[in-house]
């Protein structure tokens, strides 16, 4: 009987710590949402409780709190709609990548909030009054008909070529392994006439190794690991630097291109010399841009070409 009890305990004090640990779990990952959410409307997330963030993000995004669930659902549900798809309309995020596309001719830079103000400012004249939800919707009708935008679900094959372009120097001096390398899309990319990825969308990639100049002349090296760009629909497109795209970029580059750690780079327009500067370190300038490659087959949410309506928006 002392046995049975003691095997009972047990048994209630693993549960016990299993249930404290997946909370932990849920929690940690609603924490980790409500960064992304924020980070993706404002540049920034808040040290608030988790409730006083949601809440404000609810007025904000909707025009009302949502109280009536629980804050873990809203999290959620939140979460899948600012950051990733919804359906055939597409997120938020999608919805404000193709207006931008649209209008811009190119993702701009920045958060969604600042986005839809310097939007708005170009089309109205002034930023508009309403929750973002509102705004964006008033955006989406000026610039596609019917007021929704077209999207369709297509394959980006593997090894499709991406044109990148570096948005800060980099130099074999300062950079340490592990830094972030910043670049984005140089060039929209479509899979017939589906936009899936727009120029201006950023990606993700990091300094691999850094070999300092050698003896018997040897210049220094950068080598630069690619993760990912992002599609029209926020999904990641994992991105490699592979035989086609050395090939392309050497192509491209002709005499005026470097190997730089594997890269064939081309350097901006007016840089001197190509795209390094040969003798103590290595430097990538600003506006350099070279080729990478899709991994893998990558189905995406993207977005159908209309021809330019009355208010001016353009391919």
């Amino acid at each position: 009987m002392r046995k049975l009890l003691s095997l009972i305990a047990g048994l209630v004090l693993c549960l016990g710590l299993t249930t404290s640990v997946f909370a932990e779990g849920a929690s940690l990952v609603a924490s980790e949402q409500l960064d992304a959410v924020e980070t993706a409307l404002y540049g920034t997330h808040q040290s608030s409780s988790m409730m006083e963030r949601m809440e404000s993000l609810e007025d904000d995004i909707y025009g009302a709190p949502e109280a009536s669930r629980n804050i873990l659902d809203r999290i959620q549900s939140t979460y899948d709609y600012i950051c990733g798809t919804n359906g055939g309309n597409g997120s938020f995020m999608q919805k404000l990548n193709a207006v931008d596309s649209r209008f811009n001719a190119q993702i701009t830079s920045g958060p969604a909030k600042t986005r839809i103000e310097d939007m708005e400012n170009i089309i109205f004249g002034q930023v508009q009054g309403g929750s973002l939800n509102q705004r964006l919707d008033r955006l989406v009708e000026t610039a596609y008909n019917g007021g929704q935008v077209p999207v369709e679900s297509v394959v980006l094959p593997k090894d499709s070529l991406v044109k990148i372009e570096f948005t800060s120097p980099l130099s074999s001096r300062d950079a340490r392994p592990g830094d972030p390398v910043k670049f984005r899309v140089a060039d929209n990319l479509y899979v017939n006439d589906v936009l899936v990825l727009s120029k201006g969308a950023t990606g993700v990639a990091e300094v691999a190794k850094v070999v300092q100049p050698r003896s018997f002349g040897r210049d220094a090296r950068i080598d630069v690991k690619f993760s990912h760009v992002f599609s029209v629909d926020g999904n990641k497109v994992p991105v490699y630097i592979g035989k086609l795209a050395k090939q392309e970029a050497k192509t491209a580059a002709g005499a005026a291109g470097a190997t730089i750690g594997g890269m064939i780079v081309l350097g901006p327009i007016g840089a001197i010399g190509g795209a390094f500067v040969t003798g103590q370190s290595i430097v990538i300038p600003e506006g350099s841009t070279t080729y990478v490659q899709v991994v893998e087959d990558q189905t995406i949410s993207g977005i159908v070409y209309q021809e330019a309506s009355a208010t001016g928006a353009a391919k």
